[in-house]
């Protein structure tokens, strides 16, 4: 791999609306604001069938961001969340933009330790952001780690990386994330996104999976 310095600020955000253009970008043919009408619901539908989230469940939302799908999926399961984000931004604005109870956001390293207490979720999900982690591994292997066997995953995710450097901008560094999640995880679905959600050219760019501990 070439020498490549991880931009922490590419993720740090001064407002809702800020947060909002770096958590859905905007994309040929959709705006970040019919990004988020559009591909919300949908996503909320497609984690509540491939996890099985039944009320009072705890959920892990890995790369919560202000906690769009953190919000979705609490309305509409009645399930806790815990998000989980590199951001100090976003994690400070999480709780206004949720606005419920059930969910609370909180570091990697806070995740990590909570771990190492004995936390345990019932399943975990993870969308748009591992293409992005600078040590995929070690994520990974966090989330592993809070899910009990056959605990659920559901990871969607570009098929290519998207690294966020000084040097080069946004940078594919050619790190297999689909065999390293295979290795700590069985696959049990997966398939595209589809076109009217998420426009034809993201859909082909991308793809959803879900695993079991």
């Amino acid at each position: 791999m070439e020498k490549t310095t991880f931009d922490q600020n590419t993720f740090a955000v001064a407002d809702m609306e800020a947060a909002r253009r770096i958590i859905l970008t905007p994309t040929a043919g959709q705006s970040t604001d019919e990004r988020w009408e559009i591909e919300t619901p949908y996503m909320a539908g497609l984690l509540g069938d491939q996890l099985a989230i039944r009320p009072g469940q705890t959920i892990v939302d890995y790369g919560c961001g202000i906690g769009r799908l953190s919000k979705a999926l609490i309305e509409r399961f009645d399930c806790f969340v815990l998000g989980v984000d590199q951001s100090e931004d976003m994690r400070a604005l999480a709780p206004a933009y949720v606005k419920n109870a059930a969910f609370s956001a909180v570091s990697r390293r806070m995740f990590h330790q909570i771990g190492l207490r004995g936390f345990r979720a019932d399943a975990a999900f993870s969308v748009w952001v591992l293409q992005h982690c600078p040590q995929p591994d070690e994520d990974i292997g966090l989330i592993a780690a809070a899910l009990p066997p056959q605990a659920p995953i559901t990871v969607v995710n570009m098929k290519r990386r998207a690294l966020s450097t000084r040097e080069k901008g946004w940078y594919d560094d050619g790190f297999d994330l689909r065999s390293r999640l295979a290795g700590q995880f069985r696959e049990v679905a997966a398939g595209p996104l589809p076109d009217e959600i998420v426009t034809p050219r993201v859909a082909e760019a991308t793809f959803w999976a879900t695993y079991r501990r």
